[in-house]
């Protein structure tokens, strides 16, 4: 690997959600801000939406450490599944705990609302994070969500009723289009939150952060190198990582001081991704 080469403690640009490696622009940090407030005032719920690749398991992994803190509420977190209703319903009682099959939804709801009603339970307030939501196709399924934010909870220490869960749906963009065709869910998400790509001198902050984080030279990427790293990935810090990756490993075989506007072509060429093509390398 290249490590050794470019003085790097680790790989900078893998793409798993490391949040040593988080780099938030202000529109995620306001997103991540905005979740939490939902997530503290225990609001009924909200959508974090945006192109593939574009950031949001980031936000949610600073969400789920987040909520590592937070003793009274459980966290809940899981990817959606291609299918009805009832896969839907499904993989919340597994979330939960709860083994019993259901044989219908009012059952599954019932099931839910007694887990929330349990006297037993080590918390007072659910956060259900449902990421990859695109998924869901069944109207049925957001209607069931609906109604899942319909189950109230009182306690002795909180005066009146509210809400037992905090529903958050994360996916891509084209999530927006489905929630705003349920009505009854739409106004139920207090917040509609859409990550647009990295702009330029943000797709360079990004590259140098994580150059920062695994210990190697901020500098490493020539300017021109960065301009195309922007032009190639189009923003999508995924897609970055995929270019940046390559272009290490091409700059360590080609024995290069710096990572280069040429290198980053080929990276670009390499990885597939949007771009134009790239000249011989010198």
């Amino acid at each position: 690997m290249y490590l050794e080469y470019w003085n790097l403690k680790q790989e900078p640009f893998q793409n798993i959600t490391d949040i040593r490696f988080a780099y938030l622009s202000e529109q995620h940090r306001e997103g991540l801000a905005r979740i939490v407030y939902l997530v503290k005032s225990r609001k009924l719920g909200g959508a974090l939406v945006g192109p593939f690749g574009v950031g949001k398991s980031m936000v949610l992994e600073l969400l789920s450490e987040y909520m590592a803190d937070q003793p009274q509420t459980r966290f809940f977190r899981f990817d959606a599944l291609p299918g009805g209703v009832m896969v839907l319903a499904r993989q919340i009682l597994n979330q939960f705990g709860i083994s019993k099959e259901p044989a219908s939804v009012a059952e599954a709801l019932t099931a839910v609302q007694d887990f929330c009603h349990d006297p037993r339970r080590s918390f007072n307030h659910g956060v259900l994070m449902i990421d990859e939501a695109q998924m869901i196709r069944d109207p049925d399924a957001f209607d069931f969500i609906h109604l899942l934010t319909n189950i109230r909870l009182s306690t002795k220490e909180t005066p009146g009723e509210f809400p037992a869960l905090t529903v958050i749906l994360a996916g891509h963009s084209k999530l927006a289009d489905d929630i705003n065709n349920h009505e009854a869910l739409k106004q139920r998400l207090q917040l509609l939150w859409r990550l647009a790509p990295l702009d330029e001198n943000q797709t360079f902050q990004y590259v140098q952060h994580r150059m920062h984080v695994a210990g190697g030279d901020i500098w490493a990427f020539e300017e021109g190198a960065l301009a195309e790293v922007f032009r190639g990935a189009q923003g999508l810090p995924r897609i970055i990582n995929n270019i940046c990756d390559i272009a290490l490993l091409l700059g360590q075989a080609a024995r290069l001081p710096r990572i280069t506007k040429e290198v980053v072509l080929q990276a670009v060429q390499d990885v597939q991704a949007p771009g134009p093509p790239p000249p011989d390398l010198v």
